[in-house]
């Protein structure tokens, strides 16, 4: 059971993962502007969205968690300490 449990958090965290890269690539938009003679070069800008950067990040700390959790009961042998 503890060691299926793990694997579990294992596979969740590798969801987190995947679900922290799509909201930062939502959060990130890159603008291409054109010329305009005689006034101003071309240039490219970008717009950071917090709220996906943020749940971004969100995702990553759930996914860390997660898989050092993962790992301990992978990894562990026996009964969990009682402290």
């Amino acid at each position: 059971m503890r060691k299926s449990l793990g694997w579990a958090e294992l596979a969740l965290a590798l969801l987190a993962v995947i679900g922290a890269v799509a909201c930062w690539n939502a959060g990130v938009r890159t603008t291409e502007f054109p010329a305009v003679p005689d006034v101003s070069p071309a240039y490219s800008g970008t717009f950071y969205s917090g709220s996906w950067i943020a749940l971004a990040a969100l995702a990553a700390v759930v996914a860390g968690l997660l898989m050092v959790d993962g790992v301990r009961r992978v990894v562990s042998r026996g009964a969990p300490p009682t402290g």
